[in-house]
């Protein structure tokens, strides 16, 4: 075995994170300059191993301002003839400056960013792109400049952003808020670790460099509840993580459901000693189970709001969690001097998305995951982002978003009981993508592998120890697909919609007053937009004013409850709380055994995901923009995939046809369907064959005694859609072409698209020629290699089990042959992980 350990594998510095930020102020003597462009372009800085920018897009105000000096700077801009880079203009819409009510300019407000933001990446920008915002003059409001930060921040992979303001003084150039006071950005908020998306500002004002020092990092702290004595009410178990050097508490709490929320309840309490807002945000499925009205409910706050939201890829986008009401009521906690809290109560696409709002808003944010990929995958990242969705046609994901960190992550156990079969799939999925990327990262031979990350052996593990729990999981998916429990499931979700059809027309928001109380107390609150009344009815109360704010004073939409819906309600909320007590027993019927496979299964694969993330995060790239780009591993394709999976999905339900729920592929599992394509794709390179390919292929075929990585169950539904396999192939392709990745790599022809493949075995990345060390792990890979493996998955080719055969090798059987199965998944495991730390011990693969 190797005995090189790099020095910056084993150098974790004490701190890492950005202790301030920097921006030029530029003078421009002449803003219709016949040079204006080619000067912001050789002043403003280029992106990261970048010389130069490969294009400018110029975001103009809208006409209606009717602002002279603007039209002419964008003029110089266009006509720039000293400047070679090809441009595209973009225009602010009217509504950007016509509403002047809060809340009604805060829709108008958001819209306006979102609308500009989809417009640049429709129009080809990315990472290598400069984007000059042009702002106009209007001293009250501005000039707009504001939207030229929350603009700048979406892409988050890409764009620069140049300020061209005319603005007469400096005021703070770190720091924008929109007119309505909802949005605002301020590079020295701690969460934001240093990221700042305007990297120069030009003006006629002189030449000035303005610093702002980032706030102290205050997360919520977890140490009341660790190693504490009362293990019994509270036990829990912390993660160690860390982003930029900054330190994110993670906790499970595995004690009783009650308990838990009783421990969040004390923990935010005990940290804002002086009150908070809570805004609880869910999807259908958690509202329905009850997780998000009980967590508000438990917090106990004189006021809060209950947000829900349509569940799904689909609607991962901005029109789904923006409202009138959501920005009305952070509106509200800004005018009584509380803190906005988001919580994002359950799976991680709620978490990225109104984690976006808060990073939009400024509000503190709280995860608490009810599905393991939102615990260990979704919360150890900063990024917070939305797809880009039109019609619910995933054009690309996970491209419009900005990086902020929570101040807590805080997992209640026993939510992850109510898992989906495709939850669980999703869940390893991702953790074979990581197993197949990091493979055993704490030997030798693991540190010279991933030798340029700094700090990494802090975190490094012998990552593919996953697959020795591999009896829990059988064991979690053999209690999920129970019938009697998926019937409990069904009947507690079902009254859960019963219980949102009643609430149509409750309260939405909430004050600790003796008329509400009693209903508070039993049944979640009101969904977004359900309220009796129009919200431009009472979109007029003024909260500039936090005394007027009392009980008597408050105008509440009014409820459409009669007191026999009431009492239906109340019966209803108790009805599922019994529910799901019966449930949790059903669980813990199982017996200790199983349930401490299951535990064991979960707590490991918790612990070293975030670790391989910790890896990456903690030290070297907490932005992911550079090393831990390997983290996209299997993701070009499994987004392609997972975006037309999901169109077919809506075609379905519009014509009626039925989808079965092993045709449902969520992302994690979609990315285990595309680890083995990557894998194809290296064994049909050269790079990636023998028994390291092999073992590549076993992490996924292990985890797959029930389908859950399948293509067949799709195949089907494409056929009954009569969708062929050339259109398949294309629509896959065509979100590849819109990944978040382009922009790094410099392709030499259209055809070639920028992926990370695997070589010689688990854990060994294929790395560039790029100098830049810090893209080596970035290859050039023709879409005829994509279309190739997608073709092969069309057949099924992939359907497969890993199983050791009666002469003790590892063999590969089809999915329908199940029944012909030799082995248990766990004597699999075992040898999978013997057969990986071989290779490892043996050094390389030849």
């Amino acid at each position: 075995m190797s005995k090189f350990i790099p020095t910056l594998y084993n150098t974790s510095p004490s701190s890492v994170n950005t202790t301030s930020v920097t921006v030029n102020y530029n003078h421009v003597k002449h803003t219709c300059s016949t040079t204006l462009l080619s000067e912001i372009v050789s002043k403003t800085p280029k992106p990261k191993g970048r010389d130069a920018f490969s294009s400018v897009h110029i975001i103009s105000p809208p006409l209606v301002v009717e602002d002279d000096r603007s039209e002419a700077s964008i003029a110089s801009l266009v006509g720039d003839k000293s400047c070679s880079l090809p441009r595209v203009v973009h225009r602010l819409s009217s509504q950007a400056v016509l509403s002047s009510h809060a809340v009604s300019s805060a829709m108008a407000e958001y819209e306006t960013i979102f609308t500009v933001g989809e417009s640049l990446l429709l129009e080809g920008a990315d990472r290598t792109t400069l984007v000059v915002f042009v702002g106009w003059e209007d001293q009250e409001r501005g000039g707009g400049d504001f939207y030229a930060a929350l603009i700048g921040m979406l892409p988050f992979r890409g764009l620069t952003v140049a300020l061209l303001t005319q603005r007469t003084k400096y005021n703070d150039l770190l720091f924008y808020s929109s007119p309505s006071g909802v949005f605002h950005i301020n590079a020295g908020d701690a969460a934001r670790m240093g990221m700042f998306p305007i990297k120069a500002v030009f003006g006629p004002l002189a030449d000035k460099t303005v610093k702002k020092k980032i706030g102290t990092w205050q997360n919520i702290s977890t140490s009341k509840f660790i190693n504490h004595k009362d293990q019994e009410s509270h036990p829990t178990t912390p993660i160690p993580f860390k982003i930029g050097g900054l330190t994110l508490p993670m906790m499970t709490h595995n004690g009783s459901y009650n308990n838990s929320l009783s421990a969040l309840s004390d923990m935010l309490s005990s940290h804002y000693d002086a009150g908070y807002f809570p805004i609880v945000s869910s999807g259908e499925t958690c509202d329905a189970l009850g997780y998000g009205s009980d967590v508000l409910e438990a917090l106990k706050q004189p006021y809060g709001y209950y947000f829900t939201h349509k569940s799904g890829e689909s609607y991962k986008c901005w029109t789904n969690y923006g409202t009138k009401e959501l920005f009305r009521q952070i509106s509200l906690a800004n005018s009584l001097k509380l803190t906005p809290v988001i919580l994002a109560v359950g799976g991680g696409v709620n978490g990225n998305c109104i984690g976006l709002i808060a990073a939009m808003t400024g509000a503190d944010l709280v995860e608490i995951p009810t599905t393991p990929m939102h615990f260990n995958d979704a919360t150890t990242s900063a990024k917070k982002a939305f797809s880009l969705v039109k019609e619910c046609k995933i054009l690309s994901k996970n491209i419009l978003g900005a990086f902020y960190i929570p101040k807590l992550v805080f997992c209640i156990s026993e939510t992850f009981l109510t898992l989906s079969s495709a939850n669980a799939h999703a869940t390893v999925g991702e953790a074979c993508k990581t197993m197949n990327m990091l493979g055993v990262a704490n030997s030798g031979v693991g540190a010279s592998d991933y030798s340029n990350i700094l700090g990494a052996k802090e975190f490094a593990s012998d990552f593919t120890k996953i697959v020795k729990n591999v009896g829990g999981f059988d064991t979690l998916l053999s209690f999920i697909n129970d019938s009697k429990v998926q019937s409990m499931k069904k009947e507690i979700i079902n009254i859960g919609k019963e219980i949102r059809d009643l609430e149509t027309g409750c309260l939405s928001s909430i004050h600790n007053n003796k008329a509400l109380t009693s209903l508070i107390s039993v049944a979640s609150l009101a969904p977004t937009g359900s309220s009796s009344c129009s919200l431009d009815e009472y979109d007029g109360m003024s909260v500039s004013n936090a005394s007027d704010l009392n009980s008597e004073s408050i105008h509440y939409p009014p409820t459409k409850l009669s007191s026999k819906d009431t009492a239906t309600l109340e019966a209803l909320v108790h009805q599922r709380r019994e529910l799901m007590t019966q449930f949790r027993a059903n669980y813990y019927s199982l017996g200790d055994e199983k349930v401490t496979k299951i535990k064991e299964f979960l707590t490991t694969i918790n612990k070293e995901i975030v670790s391989a993330k910790a890896m990456f995060l903690a030290y070297s790239d907490p932005f992911e923009k550079y090393r831990a780009l390997l983290f996209e591993y299997a993701h070009t394709l499994g987004h392609g995939v997972e975006a037309y999976a999901n169109l077919c999905y809506y075609r379905a339900e519009e014509r009626g046809i039925e989808i079965p729920p092993e045709a449902v592929k969520l992302h994690g599992q979609c990315v285990g369907m595309a680890v083995q394509w990557a894998g194809a794709m290296s064994n049909d390179l050269g790079v990636l064959t023998g028994d390291g390919f092999k073992l590549h292929q076993c992490f996924v075929y292990l985890f797959n005694r029930f389908g859950g990585f399948d293509f067949a169950p799709l195949r089907a539904l494409f056929d009954s859609l009569e969708v062929t396999r050339e259109e398949f192939v294309e629509g896959v392709l065509a979100v590849v072409r819109r990944d978040n990745k382009r922009g790094y790599c410099a392709c030499s022809d259209p055809s070639k698209s920028v992926d990370q493949l695997v070589t010689q075995r688990p854990g060994k990345m294929l790395r560039s020629d790029d100098e830049n060390a810090e893209l080596r792990y970035l290859v050039e890979v023709d879409e005829e290699w994509q279309s190739n493996v997608l073709k092969r998955a069309w057949d099924c080719e992939f359907d497969n089990i890993a199983d050791i055969n009666d002469a003790g090798e590892l063999d590969f059987v089809r999915s329908e042959g199940k029944g012909e199965l030799v082995s248990s998944s766990e004597e699999v495991g075992e040898f999978l992980w013997e057969a990986v730390n071989g290779l490892y011990m043996g050094g390389e693969v030849a």
